[in-house]
């Protein structure tokens, strides 16, 4: 136990110091307004199966009692990655989308990657790219991955998270939202999971109020963002997501660094990480894990070798023969949500025919899930004739009594530009020991620790509606910035009190 955990370590500080040295991960790119959605032409998108109602018949030749039970994991595998890559780079496409899939790199045919759903499918592997959804993504915009091509890759099923708008901001909300509309407007897929940037402090709980769940980052420690209370119990350092003891509704997963070079030394860390995950001491609860890259980078033709290798690694390791579920952050999130939210509305059995019928109810699940895949298995009896009305497919096993239903539904999914805004701040100005700043629209609040400004101490927060002001101890100097931080604050709209303000993080205060 001793050496995985000083392995994880390892690791995590591998990442961070790695990170420093990456041009694209670090550095802000140039702000910019949110596009007009209606300037865009966006590619038809398939609303999937729309039906509330999902019907499930069965015949069970043997036994008089049959029952079922959800998997923890989709397809009944015990054990899955959840793979990230950063900044939206044009290898995102080129590279990994292209090996994943089955494409050409370099030159190269590669064949794809693929594990079956238990009962014959094949499911190809899914990635997580975190994306700076901005025109540009990154500080290179000549390297940067298409519109066409971000389109091309969601539609196979993998996942964007937010990486807010422009690699951090001072305004959080706008920083997440920015992303999430712009992304929508170009693809109409809504981000549902995060990437905060570097360890920039605001994501935690700014997230979660604005309806995420995952976050997956290197969290700085401390990082005054409701995540460390008070020993960083509230996130998993083990770069894993421990899925039969999970917390779904704030899921906050360290990741390790795979790398950004994928050179020789990079796979021999990448595969000892592949290690680490299938052979865990814990992992009877069933480990998903979370690493992340930026590369590899185009410029190294050896890069997509040793990505390839490492996609080998995993498929051919010794401890997974099938049984690893290599998942995107959107999918596992919404088979989390979609289990926890159906309603087994009937099941029946006829002892005489040995007709066995179940209906589900899915009008509880939220509407951002657009993934609302089950597994199930059945016992007491071998199942045959399975049919499903209201999904787009079932699968099933006789032999193990495994199920799979597969329903893509995108026609509840929530436009963000149609979300409810908080109050935002419009103004902050200072003259003296007073700094007056203005909302946008009528707040109540009480709390004057939500506030800081740098280097000086506020005395009292006063004022009403609209306009406050706070009162410092020290005249307010030309370097001194402002603070707003929601898990520290009471601010919300009046009347609206689920209507809270977001965070303001270091601010510039007008004079």
């Amino acid at each position: 136990m001793l050496v995985i955990n000083i392995f994880t370590k390892v690791l995590k500080y591998i990442g961070i110091l790695a990170g420093m040295t990456i041009p694209y991960c670090n550095h802000s790119v140039k702000t910019m307004d949110t596009v007009t959605p209606l300037a865009i032409v966006v590619p038809k998108i398939d609303p999937g199966n729309t039906a509330r109602y999902v019907t499930l018949e069965m015949d069970v030749n043997k036994g008089q009692h049959p029952s079922f039970y959800f998997t923890d994991l989709p397809f009944d595998k015990n054990k899955g990655l959840m793979l990230m890559k950063d900044d939206a780079l044009l290898t995102d496409y080129t590279i990994v989308f292209k090996i994943l899939s089955g494409g050409i790199v370099n030159g190269k045919r590669y064949p794809g990657f693929y594990y079956t759903d238990g009962t014959g499918k094949n499911i190809n592997y899914k990635y997580s790219f975190a994306i700076n959804a901005n025109e540009g993504h990154t500080t290179d915009t000549n390297n940067a991955a298409s519109w066409a091509q971000i389109n091309e890759i969601l539609a196979k099923g993998h996942a964007y998270m937010n990486h807010s708008m422009n690699h951090g901001g001072t305004d959080i909300y706008k920083a997440i939202k920015n992303a999430e509309k712009n992304m929508w407007a170009h693809t109409h897929y809504r981000m549902t999971e995060i990437v905060p940037p570097g360890n920039d402090e605001g994501y935690v709980e700014n997230g979660l109020q604005l309806g995420y769940h995952l976050m997956s980052s290197e969290f700085g420690e401390p990082v005054p963002d409701g995540n460390n209370n008070p020993d960083n119990q509230n996130v998993s350092w083990g770069s894993y997501i421990p899925m039969l003891t999970q917390n779904f509704n704030r899921v906050l997963i360290s990741r390790t660094n795979l790398g950004d070079q994928w050179n020789a030394a990079e796979l021999k860390t990448s595969k000892a990480y592949i290690d680490y995950i299938f052979n865990h001491p814990e992992r009877n609860k069933k480990l998903v894990g979370a690493a992340f890259s930026h590369g590899p980078f185009g410029d190294k033709k050896e890069a997509a070798d040793n990505f390839f290798e490492f996609m080998m690694y995993i498929k051919h390791h010794h401890a997974n023969n099938d049984s690893a579920w290599i998942t995107s952050s959107k999918e596992l999130m919404d088979y989390e949500n979609t289990k926890a939210k159906i309603i087994v509305a009937s099941e029946n059995y006829n002892k005489q025919t040995g007709h066995y019928k179940i209906v589900f109810d899915m009008n509880r699940i939220d509407s951002n899930v657009i993934y609302r895949n089950l597994s199930l298995k059945v016992k007491e009896g071998t199942i045959s004739n399975v049919k499903a009305e209201g999904v787009n497919e079932v699968t099933f096993n006789p032999s193990t009594g495994l199920i799979n239903l597969y329903k893509t539904d995108r026609s509840k999914v929530i436009n963000p530009f149609k979300d409810p805004i908080p109050p935002q701040i419009v103004s902050i100005t200072a003259k003296g020991n007073l700094i007056s700043f203005s909302y946008d629209k009528p707040v109540i609040q009480t709390k004057k620790q939500g506030y800081e400004v740098s280097g000086n101490k506020i005395v009292e927060l006063k004022g009403s509606g609209k306009d406050w002001q706070l009162v410092m101890q020290n005249p307010v100097g030309t370097a001194q910035t402002f603070f707003y931080r929601i898990q520290l604050g009471d601010a919300k709209q009046m009347n609206k009190p689920l209507s809270r303000v977001c965070s303001y993080i270091g601010n510039p205060i007008k004079r």
